[in-house]
């Protein structure tokens, strides 16, 4: 079993109907999903990712940590071509329009 580092990014991929293996340690307690509402006059869409924290930096960025984004690669018809789920240990957005929702909880394995 490999170590576990949330101070590196890392990548997880599985062809459409394999399951997906991610270390519990990444995705658990992602307490708030974050909507990015991008410029579509720039040929933009909105995404969505899980973070387990946020916070306003005083200079008027806002840094989210452990972020987990569904980067799952599409074809023309918006179909699932690759599963892919990426983990950033830290995202910063700056001028950027979005909302903070409480995550639905997961349901927690017995252990």
């Amino acid at each position: 079993m490999s170590k576990v580092n949330l101070l590196q990014q890392n990548e997880w991929q599985a062809k459409p109907g394999e399951e997906l293996h991610i270390p519990s340690s990444y995705i658990k307690d992602l307490h708030y999903e974050v909507v990015v509402f991008t410029r579509k006059e720039r040929g933009g869409s909105d995404f969505t990712f899980r973070c387990k924290e946020y916070e306003k930096a005083p200079d008027g960025q806002w840094r989210f940590g452990n972020v987990v984004i569904d980067t799952s690669k599409r074809n023309s018809k918006g179909e699932v071509e690759l599963v892919r789920l990426t983990y950033h240990p830290e995202v910063m957005l700056v001028n950027t329009a979005f909302m903070v929702i409480q995550a639905p909880e997961e349901p927690s394995d017995a252990d």
